[in-house]
């Protein structure tokens, strides 16, 4: 089977994420970019019946190339993004807990408040202009590219998160991360006190170390 490896990375990471309670029914999906191909989670199967033979593979304009099922209806989120960003290649959608309490609040983006933050994440966390309507997916696609930039998570207004990543494990810890820093941003505002937030000319060197020196120095 094509893809073998990448259709069981796809259906155990699925897995992991509704035991942590991230997937909730068939609410959520994931995706890995192999070349020109990306390899998605079908429409409405539940993750613990899912199979390597039930993932979808799309080009990157949209046009399904194998599998007898529909990809996830949310699909224009990741193609959209792919197209966009040629250092992501794995994404995962979820509806997380805070970063869903975070979609509700009237902000455009969860200030970099901790370092992981801005070593993995690249920074803040933005939102959507907007609420899109469920049924309206390409319109979903282009709100979360628009939004991304050169961050590695958005979360979408009302909705849910989205996480980016040079691979799926990457992809799964900035979901963990975004989740984590949901979490604290509402812990923190609840005591009225001002941010302290990172220093915006620290940022991008810290997410450069991460990505590509961290652990490679000489000390």
């Amino acid at each position: 089977m094509i893809f073998a490896h990448e259709r069981q990375q796809i259906i155990e990471t699925c897995l992991y994420l509704q035991e942590m309670s991230y997937f909730l029914g068939t609410w959520g999906n994931v995706s890995i970019r192999v070349g020109e191909s990306i390899l998605l989670t079908p429409s409405r199967v539940e993750y613990s019946i899912m199979k390597p033979e039930d993932i979808v593979v799309i080009d990157m304009a949209g046009n399904k190339l194998k599998g007898d099922r529909n990809p996830t209806s949310e699909k224009e989120i990741h193609r959209q993004i792919y197209n966009l960003r040629n250092d992501v290649f794995a994404i995962i959608h979820a509806h997380t807990v805070y970063a869903m309490a975070v979609s509700t609040l009237e902000i455009d983006e969860v200030p970099c408040i901790v370092e992981e933050m801005s070593q993995l994440l690249g920074g803040s966390i933005p939102l959507t202009r907007e609420y899109v309507r469920a049924e309206e997916h390409s319109l979903l696609g282009i709100e979360a590219s628009k939004c991304i930039q050169n961050r590695m998570s958005l979360i979408l207004r009302n909705h849910g998160s989205v996480a980016c990543g040079n691979s799926l494990s990457e992809a799964t810890l900035v979901t963990q991360v975004q989740e984590k820093a949901c979490m604290l941003y509402l812990n923190a505002i609840a005591t009225g006190k001002s941010l302290r937030l990172i220093p915006e000319e620290f940022i991008a060197s810290e997410h450069y170390r991460y990505k590509h020196t961290y652990g490679k120095e000489k000390t």
